[in-house]
């Protein structure tokens, strides 16, 4: 729901701008990833061109690679008599399993806060309304910033203010690290172009992940046949008590 918003803004944005306000031309080096069982992670290179014609040289670029939304419980915890024990929790979603944020110069020198609140950019922007279980403003963001905290911790939430090269005025790139946990499914690539403070140049699209080889096969067997799988689990588990029996017994 936040992204469509989002989208219905930027198109708001871009309407306002003059008629040949997108200004870039975009490409992934990969149009799909696949995990295989020993995927340690990987660099992602995305890259574009820029056309300074209608405007003159954009003050920078950012890159924004968003996850498959995902619903998460937090849960705080307080330490008693030595022991830490889980007190209130946190329903928190969708939000974003995935979130990767570069640009060639800091967020705050290319747009103010409100166009980078209405654009969704940086982790900085998520919706703090799609917390439950917490009494006010104050307890929601800090229930959220816990939730960046511990997304970065993984490595699935990251922010560079100089990953994305501009060469020439014309052309640009950037490299984003795909870390090994990162969640499979449907991501969303954005590119934003910032010209004196507003958004000159957008574009957007998409980047599917998903698991290959036996293990996505047990894994989708798992949870759209969960009751086929789990017999073939028992069958399987009696034919190779029985084979062990019967090579022990003609011992």
């Amino acid at each position: 729901m936040r992204h469509c918003i989002t989208a219905i803004g930027l198109a708001l944005l871009l309407a306002n701008a003059p008629a040949q306000a997108n200004v870039l031309v975009t490409d992934l080096s990969k149009d799909q990833i696949s995990i295989r069982g020993d995927f340690t992670g990987e660099t992602l290179l995305l890259f574009g061109a820029i056309d300074p014609t209608p405007h003159g040289p954009v003050d920078g670029v950012v890159v924004v690679l968003r996850g498959p939304g995902e619903t998460v419980t937090l849960r705080k915890k307080r330490k008693t008599l030595g022991i830490w024990i889980n007190q209130k929790a946190y329903r928190m979603g969708p939000l974003p399993g995935f979130l990767a944020t570069v640009s060639s110069a800091p967020l705050a020198a290319l747009a103010p806060l409100e166009e980078r609140r209405q654009l969704n950019i940086g982790a900085e922007q998520l919706d703090a309304a799609l917390i439950s279980g917490a009494a006010g403003r104050a307890e929601k963001q800090a229930a959220m910033q816990a939730f960046v905290r511990l997304k970065r911790a993984d490595a699935l939430f990251a922010e560079d203010p100089q990953a994305v090269e501009i060469i020439d005025e014309r052309l640009f790139r950037a490299e984003i690290k795909l870390p090994a946990g990162m969640p499979v499914g449907r991501y969303i690539t954005e590119f934003f172009a910032f010209k004196n403070g507003s958004i000159v140049g957008y574009r957007t699209g998409e980047l599917p992940v998903d698991i290959v080889g036996a293990g996505h096969i047990l894994g989708e067997a798992a949870h759209k046949q969960s009751l086929l799988y789990g017999l073939s689990g028992v069958a399987l588990a009696v034919f190779m008590g029985w084979g062990v029996a019967a090579i022990f017994r003609r011992r």
